[in-house]
């Protein structure tokens, strides 16, 4: 097959046989440990790679001081409804409820299987101003948030609301993913889906300039909990 998909699935295969795998027994994390170190606090790493991601940090001492956080966000972007994992997953009692308290409308996230009712349910999420999501880990080196869906954690919540707000308690900080993978090795397998969000939505693809929000949300906050 000499075509280019040909040629491509060829080089797969030829790089899967020569391919040499890492040694899986090398102490990594020790390694983690000691470049968190030597490049300074873990949250200060991770806030100057969100921030050069045109991300915002915004810092909050505690989950029940989320509530006015988010709310904030939300005038500031004149948003005035918007989608959330449920309380459980956002580890956050009455959150929702909170923001409803405030003014904020809550839209439905659960999206029903018959094509009537899902298709009335998308428009109504896709009116959501703001998505509310936890993060399982948050990636200094990198300013990226990793996330798991699963009950009570719609995946798109922080794909369709042009503001995706995301909860981080400082402890979820780790210095990158290879050291999250060892640290946490089961993680992938807790969810069908895992998506590393890096940055707002961007894309160079017409003209080469650089357009936000064309994929996604053109605004991401981490709220960094502790």
């Amino acid at each position: 097959m000499n075509t280019a998909r040909g040629r491509m699935l060829s080089a797969i295969r030829t790089g899967l046989v020569r391919a040499v795998l890492p040694d899986a027994q090398r102490a990594r994390p020790q390694l983690a440990r000691r470049r968190a170190s030597a490049d300074g606090a873990i949250d200060v790493r991770f806030c100057a790679a969100f921030d050069a991601l045109k991300g915002t940090v915004v810092r909050v001492p505690t989950l029940e001081a989320t509530v006015p956080a988010v709310a904030d966000i939300a005038v500031r972007h004149g948003a005035a409804s918007f989608l959330a994992w449920d309380d459980e997953a956002l580890g956050c009692h009455g959150f929702a409820a909170g923001l409803a308290s405030l003014g904020l409308r809550r839209i439905p996230a659960d999206l029903p299987a018959a094509p009537p009712a899902r298709l009335d349910t998308l428009r109504m999420m896709g009116s959501a101003g703001l998505g509310v999501t936890g993060a399982d880990a948050a990636l200094a080196d990198t300013g990226s948030l990793v996330l798991l869906a699963g009950p009570g954690r719609g995946r798109l919540v922080s794909a369709l609301p042009p503001v995706h707000v995301a909860l981080v308690p400082i402890d979820r900080l780790t210095p990158d993913l290879a050291g999250l993978i060892e640290a946490r090795p089961g993680l992938l397998d807790e969810s069908s889906n895992a998506v590393v969000i890096t940055g707002p939505s961007r894309t160079a693809d017409i003209e080469m300039t650089l357009t936000h929000g064309v994929h996604g949300p053109k605004h991401v906050y981490a709220l960094l909990i502790g």
